[in-house]
This record gives structure tokens, sequence and C-alpha cells, in this order.
């Protein structure tokens, strides 16, 4: 949560006046502030607004300057609208009532009216907080491209900047995260999603964790994380799995220096590409170390490649053999180092099926099986041809 210390010093001041725990909710129901919560039954209060308050209806307060919503699990709450220079209402004061105050009356006696007098003030301090928040965001998304993109100076300056700030915290080792949708058959609305995800990594990682992330996006929409510590797989993934983040993939880089994690970056972005490119085949995050010979054939430029630059034992099998079950099985047997009993295993049938669909892909070349050159030339060349989409 970023701090703007005259901002909580006006929450921390009006809550001792009034003698009760405040706290302020931007237009999206998002805590951004709040005074000190001493007890435990305030701090449990507290815990749950921050945990829950954006799952919250926004309080109707376009007519009333204040309304009271009785909150499951917290009870009685006062909203007092916050407004900016523009009269637009830009967030909420949020006090807890006690019983006798869920009259209206009694609230307007005993506490609005107090905390109205200040809700003009608090609502400049709010519309300052958040352009100071929206030049902190802009600046570090700009400090996060240069760290990856930049020359070495332009990655320097960056690295410094973000530090000195404390919008990145200091570590030892850092990787980076590129991710976004395919971009052969992503529309614009698809690539915006990229920037979408960053952002709302970004503010779980910072919200939920002693850690800061830094993020930004790309001009060709590839978004770009930077971590101070490795990356939970499961956790990424379940923050992607948000309904509008559909087709967003993510690769990950390896750990590095802070001064080295452009490229971490790279890698990151060649296994994005490998989730990508063979989607049924890796979750939709997965590590540059997991990839295997993917990540260095996701380096190629796999989307512009046709039939003919492949190799010419690959021309002939794909021209001779349309059967998706016998390539399979090829690319299992081959994958299996040419085990048949552990290929049968694997495919989960007898091994005289096995036998039987590998002597009609005998027939379908003119190489031998056994030759391990030929071997290498299949494996490869199917994998590639996968890639292409050629199969």
């Amino acid at each position: 949560m970023q701090r703007l210390p005259e901002f909580d010093d006006a929450i921390q001041d009006l809550s001792e006046q009034l003698d009760r725990r405040l706290v302020i909710l931007d237009e999206s129901m998002r805590a951004v502030a709040y005074s000190i919560h001493e007890t435990a039954q305030d701090r449990k209060r507290l815990s749950h607004i921050l945990a829950h308050s954006s799952t919250w209806s926004a309080p109707r307060t376009a007519k009333a300057r204040y309304r009271i919503e009785e909150l499951p699990e917290i009870g009685a709450m006062l909203f007092i609208r916050l407004v900016d220079s523009n009269q637009y209402i830009i967030g909420h004061l949020v006090i807890p009532l006690t019983d006798p105050e869920k009259v209206a009356e009694r609230v307007d006696d005993a506490v609005a009216s107090v905390a109205i007098q200040d809700a003009e003030r608090l609502g400049d301090l709010l519309e300052a907080w958040r352009h100071n928040a929206a030049n902190q965001t802009t600046r570090s998304h700009q400090h996060t491209v240069d760290l990856v993109t930049g020359n070495p100076q332009q990655r320097s300056e960056a690295a410094d900047a973000l530090l000195a700030d404390r919008i990145l915290s200091t570590s030892d080792r850092y990787c980076a995260v590129a991710l976004g949708v395919d971009p052969r058959t992503a529309t614009k609305q698809d690539h915006e999603k990229a920037a979408l995800a960053v952002s709302r990594t970004v503010r779980f990682v910072n919200e939920t964790s002693t850690a800061t992330v830094v993020g930004g996006t790309l001009e060709d929409n590839v978004g770009v994380l930077v971590f101070p510590r490795p990356v939970v797989i499961p956790r990424l993934i379940r923050i992607l799995e948000w309904p509008p983040l559909a087709q967003v993939r993510a690769g990950i880089g390896p750990l590095t220096t802070l001064d080295d994690i452009q490229r971490s970056f790279a890698r990151a972005r060649t296994a994005w590409r490998a989730t990508y490119l063979a989607p049924y085949d890796y979750e939709i995050v997965v590590a540059w170390d997991e990839l295997g010979l993917d990540g260095t054939l996701a380096r190629l430029p796999v989307e512009d490649f046709t039939l003919e630059d492949l190799p010419a034992s690959i021309r002939q099998l794909l021209g001779n053999v349309d059967s998706p079950v016998l390539l399979s099985t090829l690319e299992a047997y081959l994958s299996a180092g040419g085990d048949a009993q552990q290929t049968a295993r694997t495919l989960h049938i007898h091994r005289s099926t096995l036998y039987y669909r590998l002597d009609k892909v005998r027939n379908a070349i003119s190489g031998d099986l056994r030759n391990g050159e030929l071997r290498r030339e299949l494996h490869t060349g199917l994998r590639i041809a996968k890639l292409a989409r050629l199969l």
C-alpha cells in the first residue's frame, strides 16, 4: 500500500478526535489508508475489510452525503463520500458504529457531523494520494521496461531508482516473468490483457506479501514482471486464471542479479513463447528450466517454418503418414529411446499393437529406425512441426 504521510496524519488525527477507528476506501472499494487499530476486535475488523472490501457494492451516496450499511461479520458501518476537485466521488471514509448508532439521527449528532466537516480535506488528500500513486505507477512501469530492454546505462539507472524509492524490494536474486496472449491470433482487446495481468499481479503480490514486485508492458504488448524471489508458480497460475485474463500465459526466467535481469527476461520470454506454441503440453505458466529442447526451439521463428524447412526424413514421413495415432506413437517411441516395453506402457497398448504401428511407420520412410541419427532427426523434426502447427 503506497503511503502519503499527510494523508495518514489526517486520518489518525480524525480517529483520535472521534475516538473511532477509520478506514479510507478508494472508488474500487479497496482500502488505501487507515488509522491505528489497537484492540483485537478492531484489528479483526480491519483484517476483514482489507480482505473483502473490494467485493462490496459501492454505497449509494451520490444524493446523500453518508449512508449506513450493515455488513456481514463486521456489523453496521458509516460510509461518508469523498469527492475530488470536480465533485466526483473518489472514495469513502468508513467508520464502525455501535448498536444504538444504527439510527441515522443519532449517527448525525454523534459522529457524522464531525466527520463530514473533515470529508472535504480528506477528499483533497485522497485525490493527491491517487495522483501520487498514478505517478509512481507510471515511473515504476517505465523503470521496469528499461530494466529489461534498455542499454547498460538505462538498466543501471532504472535499478537504482527502483531500489532507492523502495518500489522494488532489495534482494540477492531476482527473476523476470514475461506474459501475454498468443500474438498470432490476438485481437487488440486480447493484447490489453497483458497490462491487466501485470497490474493484477503487482497489486496482489504487494498487498499479500512482504515483498514488492514491479511490472510494465513493452511496445509489442508483452508484459514484464520482476520478482525479488523465486516465483510461486501455482499462485501465479491462480492469478492468471481470473476470467478476464483468459488466454494470458506466462514464462518465468531463471534467478539472477538485478544487473543481469534482462537475461532472465529473455529466457522468460522464450518460456512464454513455448507455452503458446505448445499450449497442450504446458500449464499456462512455465519456467525456463522446465523446457528442455523446447527452450532452444522456441527461440527460432518457427511460426514461419514450412515443410520445406524440415529435414528430408520428416518431409517424407509427413508426406506418407496422415494418421495422428501413428505420429504420436512414433513420438512416444522416440521419447522412450526406442524402448518398446516402456512405449507400450506409456500409450497403454499391447506390444503387438505397437509393433504393428511401427511397421507402418517403417514402410513410410526409407531409413532404418534403429539408426541414431535418423531417430534424432525424426524426434526433433516432429517437435518442430508441432510447434510450427504443421501437424
